[in-house]
C-alpha cells in the first residue's frame, strides 16, 4: 500500500510538472514570436508576430496539457484510494509546490478547454465580445490561483504569509516606502528607455491600456471589470503563486536570496514582456524583499495592488 501510494504521488507530481511546462512553453513561444522594429517616432519597438503557430508546437502543447491532466488526476485518484493518516508536516516542499501549481494548471487549462469546446457557444455574443469580460479571461490563471492556493494550504496558511493582520500601520509604512521605490524604478525605466531610443510602452502594456479604454467607452459598470482584473485579481493571484508559494518554498530549501531571486525571475518570465523583463524582474525583487522583511503576504498584495491601480489610473488620465 505504501509503495503504491508512493507511485501515485510520483504520477501526480509528473502530471503537475507537465502542466507547468505547458504554461511555460506558451510563454516561451510568445517570446520567440517577438520581432524588433522602429515605430512611427523612430524609437525601437518590440512587436509580436501574430502568424500561425508551427504545428509541432501545438502538438507539444496538446501532449503536455492532455497528458498532464490525465497523469495528475490518475495520480490523485490512486493516492486517495490508499489515503492514510499522516503526521502534520510543512507544505513548503518542492513536491507540494508542484502539486499546488498542478491544481492551478488543471483548473486553468480545464477551464480553457471547457470554454472553447462548447461553453462559449452557450453565451450571448454581446457577453463574449464585452471588453470587461475579455479582461477577466486574461487573468484566468490568477483566478485559478485564488481558488486553489488558499484551499491547498488551508492548514498551513501562515507558511505562505497569509496571517494577520491584513492591515496595520506598520504594514502601511512598509508598503508606502516600497511603493516609492517601485515608482522610482518606473520613472528610471522610462528615462533609460528614452535615452536608448527604446519604446518602453510594450505590446502587453498597450493591450491592457486598450482593454481599459474600450471598456470605459461601453460604460462605467463594464469599465470596472478590467480595472478590478488588473488591480485586484492579478496582484492577489500572482502574489499567492510567486511570493506565497514559490518564494516561501525556495527560501525554506535554498535560503532567502534564492527565494527572492528565483520568484522574481519566474514572475518576470511569465509576463512574456521582452522590453520590460529587467524592470519587472527588479520589481519582483522589491516585492520579494518586502515579503522577506514583513513575513506577510498581505503587505506585498497591497503593494502590488496599489502599483497596478495607480498605473491604470495614470493611463486613463
Amino acid at each position: 500500500m505504501k509503495d503504491s501510494r508512493g507511485v501515485a504521488y510520483h504520477v501526480q507530481v509528473t502530471g503537475a510538472a507537465m502542466l507547468v511546462a505547458a504554461y511555460l512553453e506558451d510563454v516561451i513561444l510568445t517570446l520567440q514570436r517577438m520581432t524588433v522594429g522602429r515605430d512611427e517616432h523612430g524609437a525601437w519597438q518590440v512587436y509580436v508576430d501574430a502568424g500561425a503557430v508551427p504545428a509541432y508546437w501545438s502538438l507539444i502543447t496538446l501532449f503536455l496539457v492532455v497528458g498532464g491532466i490525465l497523469a495528475f488526476l490518475i495520480g490523485f485518484a490512486c493516492k486517495r484510494r490508499g489515503k492514510q493518516e499522516r503526521a502534520e508536516r510543512s507544505k513548503l516542499t518542492i513536491r507540494d509546490l508542484l502539486i499546488s501549481f498542478g491544481w492551478v494548471g488543471l483548473l486553468f487549462f480545464g477551464g480553457l478547454f471547457s470554454f472553447y469546446l462548447g461553453i462559449n457557444q452557450l453565451l450571448p455574443e454581446w457577453f463574449r465580445d464585452n471588453p470587461g469580460v475579455t479582461a477577466l479571461g486574461g487573468v484566468s490563471m490568477q483566478i485559478a490561483a485564488m481558488l486553489v492556493i488558499p484551499l491547498y494550504y488551508r492548514k498551513r496558511l501562515p507558511e505562505i504569509g497569509l496571517q494577520g493582520p491584513v492591515f496595520s500601520w506598520k504594514l502601511t509604512g512598509y508598503v508606502l516606502m516600497f511603493l516609492t521605490m517601485v515608482y522610482a524604478l518606473s520613472l528610471l525605466t522610462g528615462s533609460i528607455g528614452e535615452w536608448l531610443g527604446v519604446n518602453t510602452d510594450s505590446y502587453r502594456e498597450q493591450h491592457i491600456s486598450q482593454e481599459l479604454h474600450d471598456a470605459m467607452a461601453t460604460g462605467w459598470l463594464t469599465f470596472l471589470l478590467p480595472l478590478f482584473a488588473t488591480s485586484v485579481i492579478a496582484p492577489f493571484g500572482e502574489e499567492l503563486l510567486f511570493r506565497g508559494v514559490l518564494q516561501s518554498t525556495l527560501q525554506r530549501k535554498f535560503g532567502a536570496v534564492a527565494g527572492v531571486l528565483g520568484s522574481a525571475f519566474l514572475f518576470s518570465l511569465i509576463h512574456a514582456d521582452l522590453v520590460l523583463f529587467l524592470p519587472i524582474f527588479l520589481m519582483g525583487i522589491l516585492f520579494g524583499w518586502l515579503y522577506w522583511l514583513t513575513r506577510s503576504l498581505w503587505a506585498v498584495i497591497w503593494l502590488h495592488l496599489l502599483n497596478n491601480l495607480l498605473a491604470s489610473i495614470l493611463d486613463l488620465l
